[in-house]
């Protein structure tokens, strides 16, 4: 059930006056659907917000000579949009949270020491090195998931004519640069960047371990940076 927002001020009087006499009502409601917990994560506030809503809509709407008592109309209109509520918010928490691990994934493949790096002690420019091929990384892991919004939104990042065209080239080379990768190179970063599939769900699909898609991600990454670089379009991602 979703219904346009109603605002307080919207209402007559009386239909104020009826919304305050049962704003309680909410809080019973909500209590109820939350202690069934069907909804982790989603704190007991947002389902009275949601609520109160639907009794905002409930009083705005109320006709007296149908019949029926106000809380009986407003009972199945704030549990309506509780629900309702908590369906798009469960959504988007899921979403955020499957970007945030997408996100890890690529931070820890990226940090990783490479396969033929030799053990070095530690030290202030290992450690800037590192920072640094990881900045890198991450700005072509970013034009790699732009590079799929541009194509199906029409996404712009500047309003100035000539840089949005640069990137918007840039972005172009850079899908261009995919063919120079191999079989494995190029499943692992179509899958993970234009299909949003984890690692380990990659690693499965491939018979191969999550920490050997791990690896292929970061020279892959590595691959399309110096493909890049050979073009004189490094300084956009270094």
């Amino acid at each position: 059930m979703t219904s346009t927002p109603v605002a307080p001020q919207e209402l007559s009087p009386e239909a104020r006056e009826l919304a305050e006499r049962h704003m309680p009502l909410v809080h019973r409601i909500a209590a109820v659907l939350f202690r069934d917990r069907s909804f982790h994560g989603i704190p007991f506030e947002e389902f009275v917000q949601f609520g109160m809503q639907g009794l905002l809509q409930a009083a705005m709407r109320f006709d007296a000579s149908r019949g029926f008592s106000f809380e009986t109309y407003a009972s199945h209109r704030i549990r309506g949009a509780i629900l309702s509520g908590l369906d798009i918010s469960t959504e988007v928490n899921l979403q955020v949270a499957a970007r945030r691990r997408l996100l890890a994934e690529r931070v820890g493949s990226l940090a990783a020491p490479a396969e033929d790096d030799a053990p070095a002690q530690p030290s202030p420019e290992g450690a800037l090195g590192r920072l640094v091929h990881v900045s890198i990384g991450l700005a072509i892991a970013f034009m790699l998931d732009d590079t799929t919004m541009y194509e199906a939104e029409g996404v712009h990042h500047w309003d100035d004519g000539s840089a949005n065209l640069a990137y918007r080239q840039l972005q172009r080379r850079l899908r261009g640069a995919l063919d120079k990768l191999n079989e494995q190179e190029r499943r692992v970063v179509e899958g993970h960047y234009f299909l949003h599939e984890a690692f380990e769900d990659i690693a499965a699909a491939m018979a191969l371990s999550k920490g050997r898609i791990s690896q292929i991600h970061k020279k892959a990454l590595q691959r399309l940076h110096a493909e890049l670089a050979s073009l004189r379009l490094a300084d956009f991602v270094a």
